[in-house]
């Protein structure tokens, strides 16, 4: 309630939000302990605001005798607005009877909503003294207009008296509210049972309200700081009743009826989606669920998602066993939005919820993450554990691929709850989390070169390919070989295409990958000459093939081993990223120069052949199409020449210096 003397404190919105969920699913017994509470509390406040207006009245009729501004009073209410202290020494007299007291409006309002406050668990039906809510509405309706903040005497006179023998007042009906709020505070006798507040509690309703808070202890410790989880217990009738306020979120509440081997949960939620998601934690129970209804509720609680849920026990065990199961899944509810969507700014929507579902499920919950600072966490430790990092915002799964995002993320969640729990400080947990991600980074990198390394086969396959179509030249089912061998060529020249437009997405996001879609660009050279040297055989005229087959058949060999040398590289630049062992590196080395030296021989086994082309072939358009295999062929083994050497300054250069 505001006004020039700003808002005056009234209990915390939370709180009202869910005690009117709870009145919405017609279980008042629940709340009446808070209710009493609370009542209590706003009788302090009541009393002040009613004194304060009294000494207001008094300071203007006598402006100046001693006065107080009231604030030790103000703050043993528990009212925070400090403008109220300056109320009694700003009052005045406007003329005979009445007076002008800053926010007396907003003043008389706050009184009026503390005597409604007193009055609410008095008019249940489980209180010993009702009183009459009529009574403070038909003192409110005696009211005159103060919006103004103007005050009749007469009114300031009606509302504090305390004789009754002069009708009814708020004053008398504060007494009243008072007395009989002690009296139902005395009955209630609320107790502690494992950590649940229970009242009137059936002593056969002791061991499920136990199975349940045992559940709750058992997981509870994952909210860390994080306020939440408050339950009340009682019997009503036969029936016994649970709730708890799971964490602040308006509207959030479930609510437990057990009746028999019946348990009928009644959870209320503004989020739809955390809503399905409660629904599943409990799926190893066949619990048979309403569908979600969508309702407005109060104006302080707004529209919400209420779904009930229906579990029919086999036996009193099975009961327990379900309470606990409940019990132990209500604190991974606590603060889940906020965790689906840190967490969707690093993977998928879809794939943040099945994350937060396996979190709830390892036992380790969501809030240690959300603690350590959520998403920022994981892209720090990016930072660190590469020398490329990822932007703030951008998918995770664009730097280390899907697979390995969500094993990092399971990591890191893990790692946030356990290390809290042990009291490790934030500093090593993200120091593991920077070795984790080092893991993964390593492991792009060996995704690059097994990428490579399948590229590389395509090559051999083709070199593999096009000698064996020479050697079929001429024979009776050479032509149709070659055409089936070009057809081929082309689709591994098309896949070897596709693995280096991947490694080249990569460039920017994995440390290395620059260097390896380099050396892999230029192995790419080598298939493409390869592709192209088969497709210019098939130009070549029939009657050349007995002078151009044993002319070209030596330098098609020395292609096949150098793509063969240059795969060796490849795969054992792999092993060599993970253990770089002395055997490793040597075999390497050695594939490596034999790659050179086999290009060396190409070298002249081209020129060779071109020599031998020119006597040979028997028309100059044979000598053409011959001539330009020949250079294809040698331009593939020069082509691998240069990306070995590339792998070697790669593999002996950054990766070996990490």
């Amino acid at each position: 309630m505001s006004s020039r003397a700003g808002t005056i404190v009234t209990p915390p919105a939370t709180a009202m939000t869910k005690e009117q969920v709870v009145r919405e699913l017609g279980e008042l017994n629940l709340i009446l302990p808070s209710l009493v509470n609370r009542g209590l509390e706003a009788n302090d406040r009541a009393k002040y605001l009613l004194t304060l207006l009294q000494g207001a009245r008094a300071h203007a009729d006598a402006p100046s005798d001693p006065f107080s501004p009231l604030r030790d009073e103000r703050l043993a209410a528990g009212v925070a607005d400090e403008f109220l202290d300056t109320v009694v020494e700003e009052a005045r007299r406007t003329d005979q009877d009445a007076y002008l007291i800053p926010g007396a409006d907003a003043i008389h309002g706050a009184l009026a909503t503390a005597v409604a406050e007193m009055l609410a668990p008095l008019t249940a039906d489980v209180a010993p003294d009702a009183v009459d809510v009529s009574r403070l509405d038909a003192l409110l309706s005696r009211a005159p207009d103060l919006s103004g903040d103007r005050l009749p005497g007469a009114y300031l006179d009606a509302i504090a008296s305390g004789s009754r023998q002069h009708g009814d007042s708020l004053h008398l009906l504060v007494m009243d509210a008072h007395r009989a709020l002690n009296r139902l505070q005395a009955h209630v006798a609320t107790e502690t049972l494992d950590g649940a507040s229970v009242y009137w509690l059936l002593e056969d309703h002791r061991d499920l309200v136990s199975a349940f808070m045992a559940g709750l202890r058992a997981t509870a410790p994952l909210k860390f700081d994080h306020p939440g989880l408050g339950t009340t217990a009682t019997t009503v009738g036969s029936r016994l009743l649970i709730q708890n306020d799971i964490g602040q979120t308006e509207a959030h509440v479930v609510v437990i009826a057990v009746e028999d081997l019946v348990a009928t949960v009644t959870y209320t939620d503004v989020h739809l989606q955390r809503l399905r998601f409660f629904e599943r934690l409990l799926d190893q129970f066949p619990v048979r669920w309403s569908g979600p209804q969508r309702r407005r509720g109060a104006t302080a609680l707004g529209e919400h998602h209420l779904a009930t849920g229906r579990y029919e026990a086999p036996d009193r065990a099975s009961l327990e066993a379900y309470l606990r199961h409940l019990g132990s899944r209500l604190v991974f509810l606590i603060d889940w939005n906020r965790a689906r969507k840190r967490l969707s700014t690093l993977v998928g929507k879809r794939d943040a919820v099945d994350l937060l579902r396996w979190a709830a499920d390892a036992g380790c919950g969501h809030m240690g993450f959300l603690v350590l600072g959520g998403e920022r966490l994981v892209y720090d430790a990016v930072e660190l554990a590469a020398r490329i990092p990822a932007r703030y915002g951008e998918p995770l799964r664009d730097v280390l691929g899907p697979e390995a995002t969500l094993e990092v993320l399971r990591f890191a969640i893990r790692a946030a709850a356990d290390g809290l729990l042990n009291n490790k400080s934030h500093l090593l947990i993200r120091d593991e989390l920077r070795v984790e991600l080092l893991k993964h980074v390593e492991a792009a990198h060996r995704r690059l070169l097994d990428a490579a390394a399948e590229h590389g086969s395509l090559v051999v396959e083709t070199a593999q390919v096009l000698r064996a179509a020479l050697l079929r030249l001429g024979t009776a089912d050479g032509d149709a070989f070659l055409r089936r061998a070009s057809t081929r060529a082309a689709a591994w020249e098309h896949a070897a295409d596709e693995i280096l437009t991947a490694v080249r997405l990569s460039t920017r996001r994995v440390d290395g990958a620059e260097s390896v879609a380099d050396l892999l660009s230029t192995g790419d050279d080598a298939i493409d000459d390869l592709e192209e040297a088969l497709f210019l055989l098939t130009l070549l005229h029939p009657d050349a093939t007995p002078a151009v087959r044993p002319v070209l058949d030596p330098l098609a060999a020395v292609a096949v081993a150098a793509a063969r040398e240059h795969l060796k590289a490849l795969e054992i630049a792999r092993e060599v990223v993970d253990a770089a062992g002395p055997d490793d590196l040597e075999d390497f080395l050695v594939a490596v120069d034999r790659v050179v030296t086999l290009e060396h021989e190409a070298d002249n086994a081209d020129r060779l052949a071109r020599a031998s082309l020119v006597e040979e072939c028997p028309d100059f358009r044979s000598l053409h199409v011959a001539d330009s295999v020949s250079r294809a062929i040698e331009d593939s083994t020069d082509a691998l020449m240069r990306s070995a050497l590339r792998l070697r300054d790669h593999l002996l250069g950054p990766v070996l210096a990490r």
